[in-house]
């Protein structure tokens, strides 16, 4: 069997953001939106620890939920508490998006599922989307189990860290107020 280069064959789908019932499924939001699932593969890859680790998807275990999640079983993942520990980490699939999804769009933002640190509350969030807005292109973040849309300003970036997949921004109080 040859070796796969696993950072080189695969693509980063999506985020676990939450449980999903007491059987440990859990809740992938996509990085970008689908129309529908075309198929799913039997394995997916997770980011622990800056590596991809394998685990077998559950079968016919993968439902759409919406647009831009999906709910998914694992074999290994079989509780609640097995499936906290796997929210906030990265789901990476073989090949490519079109084999697997369906989408509105082929244009991906490179920026979804870039961690954000907010510098002037400390607050952490996550990059889940964009929209591409003639003039006022925005950021969808989630910060505080909320979607806050932030205009993609360079004077709201400090530092973008391409390799970590790190946002630090400067994002005004007023402007995390404006969605309470």
């Amino acid at each position: 069997m040859p070796i796969i280069n696993l950072e080189e064959n695969t693509f980063e789908a999506g985020t676990f953001v939450r449980v999903h019932g007491v059987q440990g499924r859990l809740l992938l939001r996509l990085n970008r939106s689908i129309i529908e699932l075309e198929d799913f593969p039997e394995w997916v890859f997770i980011r622990i620890d800056d590596g991809l680790v394998p685990f077998r998807v559950a079968e016919e275990s993968v439902a759409q939920k919406d647009d831009h999640h999906l709910i998914i079983g694992l074999d290994e993942v079989t509780n609640q508490d097995k499936a906290l520990n796997m929210v906030g980490l990265q789901c990476c699939l073989e090949g490519d998006w079109n084999e697997w999804f369906m989408s509105d769009t082929q244009i991906e933002p490179t920026i979804i599922g870039f961690s954000v640190t907010n510098i002037l509350t400390g607050e952490v969030g996550i990059v889940t989307g964009f929209e591409d807005i003639p003039g006022n292109p925005l950021w969808e973040i989630e910060i505080r189990g909320k979607q806050v849309l932030v205009p993609d300003r360079d004077d709201y970036v400090i530092e973008k860290d391409e390799v970590s997949r790190q946002l630090t921004l400067r994002i005004p109080d007023d402007l995390l107020n404006l969605q309470d």
